[in-house]
């Protein structure tokens, strides 16, 4: 099984931004659901951001391998 909570480097990723603060605005914005852990740093649940993107985790029970990111609104 996968780690279960995504890593701050991820979290920073997602975010675009290193600072906590900025990583919580960015999470409220794009409707993450998070939580702060004791030193201020979000904690996001990876099956959480991967639904919140409209992707499907490549772990939840299908019988497909890949997991799949839904792009389309890069088209707009």
């Amino acid at each position: 099984m996968g780690a279960l909570i995504l890593t701050r480097e991820e979290v920073r990723e997602l975010t675009g931004s290193a600072q906590r603060a900025l990583q919580r605005q960015h999470l409220n914005a794009l409707g993450i659901p998070y939580r702060v852990n004791a030193q201020g740093w979000p904690v996001v649940l990876r099956d959480a951001a991967v639904k919140s993107l409209g992707g499907d985790a490549a772990n939840d029970g299908r019988d497909n391998d890949d997991a799949t990111l839904d792009m389309r609104f890069l088209d707009s």
